[in-house]
């Protein structure tokens, strides 16, 4: 069973490491996601986000993306015959025929844009392919659902219903459809979504977001929100974070199981369809209280449906194969 996965965070880890003067290798780690865990877990492709954090004060977020994507482009150069840049669908078809594991680069915090059409091309002639319009700030194109400030729990329940894209948002959505380059609506507030939802006209996806109706928090999708997605061609990846999964006020409390996850696979197929139901781990991007420890324990997940009597054919759609549709619809 072959995995794709829409979502992790190791770049910016490996960033702050090399930072905090602790350099970790690609190669082995004591993170979610390294080249050996990759192999042992079956993938063929992971998408690595470089992850912006606009409160940080001693870096700008272009710099922050960009030294992320330079370490993106060393893991290229170091491990040449096991990991492979997948930019177009070409690409993607060239790793699975050749055996090596794909690597997408994604932008999470369209902030690091400035607000600049002429920052989104480069990032994209860089190779960035996915982009999340928001992280948990406010930025020049959108709103998002958890703001800075607030109280854990009002971040996690209480929703932005009236702020959404603003007008250079709805710039970056024409030009990111334009250019092949995939619009993420995860983090972005729910009127957000709905502006996306109503002017996108290329499928779009939620890369690392689960069901609200099986957990609460804001971070995850209405049932409106899944149907919605469904209907334009696009998928939401399943995140393996305990607080999205687990429903105890108490975000320290939760604990992450691949039956939760099976949980929302579940409202997720019922409400949307099979189809639309990828991986988005948020691995090195969430805590450790998780049942899958790292990358290489994807497997258990399958084993798991298994025992809910889903076919091998659903399970591979589930792990790879909605994701390479998705791919094959939206890459230049």
């Amino acid at each position: 069973m072959q995995v794709i996965d829409f979502h992790c965070d190791t770049l910016s880890r490996l960033r702050e490491a090399e930072r905090e003067g602790r350099p970790q290798s690609f190669l082995h780690n004591d993170f979610h996601i390294d080249l050996d865990k990759l192999k042992r877990g079956g993938y063929l492709m992971q998408c690595f986000a470089a992850f912006v954090y606009l409160g940080d004060k001693e870096c700008s977020p272009l710099a922050s993306a960009l030294e992320q994507i330079d370490i993106f482009y060393q893991i290229m150069e170091q491990y040449p015959d096991e990991i492979s840049q997948v930019k177009s669908w070409e690409d993607v078809k060239r790793v699975r025929r050749e055996g090596r594991i794909g690597a997408m680069l994604t932008l999470e915090e369209g902030g690091a844009c400035l607000g600049s059409l002429g920052v989104l091309r480069s990032l994209y002639r860089l190779g960035v392919r996915i982009m999340t319009l928001t992280w948990n700030f406010e930025n020049e194109l959108a709103y998002p659902n958890r703001m800075p400030g607030r109280t854990a729990q009002a971040a996690a329940s209480e929703a932005e219903t009236e702020r959404g894209l603003k007008e250079r948002g709805f710039d970056f959505l024409e030009e990111m459809e334009r250019l092949g380059m995939i619009v993420d609506v995860s983090h972005l507030s729910d009127a957000g979504f709905w502006d996306v939802a109503r002017r996108s006209t290329r499928p779009f996806i939620a890369s690392h977001s689960n069901a609200r109706e099986v957990c609460g928090h804001v971070r995850n999708l209405t049932d409106d929100m899944i149907r919605a997605i469904a209907q334009k061609g696009g998928i939401t990846g399943i995140n393996y974070c305990a607080s999205f999964l687990d429903e105890r006020k108490n975000e320290e409390e939760c604990f992450g199981t691949v039956a939760q996850m099976a949980d929302h696979i579940d409202h997720i197929r019922q409400v949307g369809g099979l189809d639309m139901i990828a991986l988005g781990s948020d691995f090195d991007g969430i805590g450790d209280n998780l049942e899958l420890k790292d990358c290489s324990m994807v497997p258990l997940l399958a084993d798991e449906l298994h025992r809910r009597h889903y076919s091998d054919d659903a399970i591979e759609k589930i792990f790879c194969g909605n994701a390479m549709r998705l791919l094959r619809e939206t890459l230049r």
